[in-house]
């Protein structure tokens, strides 16, 4: 046996061009439950994520499945921003990823979890096809608002929220 898998139908890309776009969404949908769950356990065991975007996973819409890669940039948490910014794609990053003393924590990665919803459920890259639900799209609100504070206090909560929007 081989300590790596393939599959044909596995890809690293989403957005207007990307895989996103032309699958169903109960396969998008299917693979949010896991990143989510699986961001639920990264938090659980003290962690949050830093630089976090659709590279970092493998998508298998066929076979309803991601795998999370490229996470070496996660960190015990919470800590403080000590660079200018942290590195990471702006699309997918919270704005406290971008000041210098910001505290980070489970709610940034909250943040993050948030802006992938958005945009694997987006057709394009201009968030103006959303074709989730209008609760979903409350989710991903809630997730992403500015103020930390103001978003799900944690993972489980934004798992939980997402669970109860599922149509």
């Amino acid at each position: 046996s081989t300590p790596w898998r393939t599959s044909p139908s596995a890809t690293r890309t989403c957005g207007a061009s990307g895989a996103c776009s032309a699958c169903s969404i109960p396969a998008i949908e299917h693979v949010l439950d896991d990143l989510i769950s699986a961001h639920a356990a990264v938090t659980r065991a003290g962690f949050v994520a830093v630089d976090l975007y659709d590279g970092c996973v493998i998508y298998d819409f066929a076979a309803q499945r991601a795998v999370l890669c490229d996470l070496d940039e996660y960190r015990p948490g919470p800590f403080t921003v000590e660079a200018e910014r942290l590195p990471g794609s702006t699309r997918y990053m919270a704005p406290e990823e971008h000041r210098r003393g910001a505290r980070i924590d489970e709610q940034t990665t909250v943040f993050n979890l948030g802006r992938t919803i958005r945009l694997l459920l987006d057709v394009g890259d201009d968030e103006r096809a959303w074709r989730g639900t209008p609760a979903q799209l409350a989710v991903v609100a809630r997730a992403t608002r500015e103020e930390p504070s103001e978003r799900f206090p944690t993972m489980t909560a934004l798992a939980s929220a997402w669970r109860a929007a599922r149509p």
